[in-house]
């Protein structure tokens, strides 16, 4: 019996001690694939500017709800008890030892010749000025997770093209060792093919630090658990769509979330000018109330025979007359506001315009360049491919064949770096048209 038990415990140890290693491999060996659209996907999930951004469209609605209060009935409810201590004789029949006040009231502005009007619909495009500035903020995450991703892709290939560059080297070393064994290479050959063999090392090496760096860079975008490896799921694509700049202009113009906001923020100054003007002018309300109060010497608790209803209902003009220049103050206030807002638009406009135009021209020129480095890729490595032979044959030198892999290698590093640059510009562009380039739509409106 007892060896049974005991054997049913080894058992369990043995059972945990697996399930534990298994935990570990499996924890250790955790692979997080990320793709592009996974990479915007988190970047902005986890962006606490974008939550900025929507904390401020909160705070602007909630100014929008402050103003627009004063076109809505005011109503409030008072109650009140007090003990009279002291009191002139001269003054007794106005006042009681006891008193005590309940009542409701209300009051409702009915014509200010649009000062309130004015001023609702000024608080309510800074709303709409609010989601265009967070919309701007998404595109600039957009651009900058991007960014990111395509850095990673490109350290990743990089590393790629240069250990395939090392294995390269390494078979060009045993092409050597072969011919070797037929007594046709020098003991000058043999050294130098090492040391090429040794130069790739730190190449390789300086490769993947970069493309480690990158990857951290990339976790903390999408905000990834150093526990979690990444490995990025696809590659740069192989055909971009050409663009037309007159197009491109139309759809930033109409699009981008900056001017737009600017253009909402100019629609509310002038709200805000409309308002300020017209605070100079009368404003008409009306009110109302009703209370139920009395007063009394002997009971510090009326009774209801004590206690009577008022009634009260009226009309109220404001006339500002003189306020020490407080409104004329404000309304210079409001249309330097206005005035700094269309400059700011005019100004940003054309920065734009400068920045969209750049990126349209280097877009063009790497679509260009990718033609010739695909070209060059090819012919580098047919080249390579045949030097390689000759180098067999003995019809090449060993210099010859490590400038033909050198070649080869240099030329997939261009193709790569093309490919990054083209895909960075491509996304400037995108982030400038906030995604919204749709060519046949734009003609037909134009």
């Amino acid at each position: 019996m007892k060896k049974q038990i005991l054997l049913i415990i080894n058992l369990s140890i043995a059972a945990v001690f697996a399930l534990n290693v298994y935990a570990g491999y499996a924890a250790e060996g955790s692979i997080l694939q990320i793709s592009l659209d996974e990479t915007i996907k988190r970047a902005l999930a986890t962006s606490e500017e974008l939550k900025i951004k929507e904390r401020e469209i909160d705070r602007a609605q909630g100014v929008y709800r402050e103003t627009r209060s004063g076109i809505l009935p005011h109503i409030s409810a008072e109650l009140s008890w007090s003990h009279n201590l002291d009191y002139p004789d001269s003054a007794a029949s106005s006042y009681s030892d006891h008193e005590f006040n309940s009542g409701v009231s209300a009051s409702q502005i009915l014509w200010s010749f649009g000062k309130i009007a004015y001023a609702v619909n000024s608080a309510k495009k800074t709303v709409e000025a609010s989601r265009f500035n967070r919309e701007a903020g998404r595109q600039e995450i957009i651009y900058t997770a991007k960014l990111s991703y395509y850095s990673s892709l490109l350290a990743r290939n990089a590393l790629s093209i240069t250990e395939k560059s090392y294995a390269n080297v390494l078979e060009n070393k045993k092409l050597l060792g072969d011919r070797s064994y037929g007594g046709r290479s020098s003991k000058y050959e043999i050294i130098r093919m090492n040391a090429e063999v040794a130069s790739r090392i730190p190449t390789v090496n300086e490769a993947r630090t970069q493309f480690d760096s990158a990857t951290e860079t990339l976790r903390k975008i999408i905000d990834v658990d150093l526990e979690s490896k990444i490995e990025l799921s696809g590659d740069f694509q192989g055909k971009y769509d050409d663009f037309k700049f007159e197009t491109l202009v139309a759809v930033m113009n109409e699009y981008e979330p900056s001017l737009q906001s600017f253009s909402k923020a100019i629609e509310s100054a002038e709200e805000k000018v409309k308002s300020r003007h017209a605070s100079f002018l009368p404003t008409l309300s009306a009110f109302a109330s009703w209370s139920y109060r009395g007063g009394s010497n002997e009971h510090p608790f009326l009774n209801g025979n004590e206690l009577d209803n008022y009634s009260l209902a009226g009309f109220k003009v404001s006339i500002p007359i003189w306020e020490g220049g407080e409104k004329q103050a404000q309304l210079t206030q409001s249309k330097a506001d206005k005035e700094i807002a269309v400059l700011k638009k005019k100004q940003l406009g054309k920065n734009l315009l400068l920045e969209l135009k750049k990126a349209y021209l280097v877009y063009k020129q790497y679509k260009e360049n990718l033609k010739a480095n695909i070209d060059a890729v090819n012919l580098a490595e047919e080249s390579f491919k045949q030097t390689q032979e000759m180098f067999a044959s003995g019809q090449v030198t060993l210099t010859d064949l490590n400038d033909a892999e050198l070649l080869l290698t240099n030329q997939r590093l261009n193709k790569e770096a093309t490919l990054f640059n083209i895909n960075i510009t491509l996304a400037e562009i995108e982030k400038l048209i906030a995604g919204q380039y749709d060519e046949q739509r734009t003609d037909k409106k134009s």
